[in-house]
């Protein structure tokens, strides 16, 4: 198996024997090159997973409240170059139950920016120039991270661009489970379109501005928020959301029953 999506997907579904779950893992691109033999090791990489008695791998998301769980709301800004990708801005708020319980926020150094960067995102060379490097960020992010579930607007991006920088640096990939706070907004909250400077109308989002990482990061939030007063009732563990998130169907078209604020 080459795809350590699939595997964490597997697990989200049941239990699975430790040992064969390991020995799986030695198979997945890039993790082939660490030696993750436990629990404590894929904590340090970002999977809230346990070893339970029956020598079974479990993931607690799997079983976990969403409302009890804790999400890392996030986004990065990059210099946007393919020849040299990379994060120069990292902003994140972590929730749980509807509660911010706190923030993160860097800028990280490099010596060059493409003018349209800074003209997107108001960040010039000469605000990088003194902040801590990129390896030093990305440590104290994932140790903000945890094991969190990693949320954000179009989290297809920015969770794969931060794994990669991190492989970049030689430091493990991130194995934190995901949720997409675009998707989640399409199928809980009616709007004429999902991008974020939409939502911040439509929901009337007005602290910060557009494409700045903390600021972002604040306005995926509180979509995230908005978005489960409206879940469904069968939505009720952190895998039923991220699930209920990705699936395909249009759930503001078919009118199920919502579940109230309390």
């Amino acid at each position: 198996m080459k795809n350590f999506e699939e595997l964490s997907d597997r697990l989200a579904k049941k239990d699975l024997d430790a040992v064969q779950f390991f020995d799986a893992l030695k198979k997945c691109e890039y993790l082939d090159a660490f030696q993750i033999n436990s629990a404590e090791e894929l904590n340090s990489m970002g999977l809230d997973a346990m070893q339970v008695q029956s020598g079974n791998l479990s993931l607690c998301t799997r079983t976990r409240n969403w409302r009890e769980q804790r999400f890392c709301v996030v986004d990065i800004e990059t210099n946007n170059l393919l020849n040299n990708p990379k994060v120069i801005e990292i902003g994140a708020v972590t929730l749980q139950n509807g509660a911010v319980l706190g923030e993160f926020h860097s800028l990280i150094f490099t010596d060059f920016l493409p003018e349209a960067i800074t003209n997107l995102t108001g960040i010039t060379v000469e605000m990088l120039k003194n902040a801590p490097s990129e390896a030093e960020v990305l440590e104290k992010f994932r140790l903000f991270l945890g094991t969190d579930v990693f949320a954000a607007h179009n989290a297809d991006f920015d969770y794969t661009f931060l794994s990669d920088a991190f492989k970049r640096r030689y430091f493990a990939p991130l194995l934190n489970r995901k949720l997409c706070t675009l998707k989640l907004a399409r199928k809980t909250i009616k709007s004429a379109k999902y991008g974020l400077g939409t939502l911040r109308g439509v929901l009337n989002i007005t602290d910060g501005t557009l494409h700045r990482a903390l600021s972002d990061a604040k306005s995926a939030a509180a979509v995230f928020q908005e978005a489960c007063k409206n879940l469904p009732k069968f939505v009720v563990t952190t895998e039923n959301l991220i699930e209920f998130t990705k699936s395909n169907k249009n759930f503001l078209e078919l009118k199920l029953p919502f579940m109230d604020e309390g």
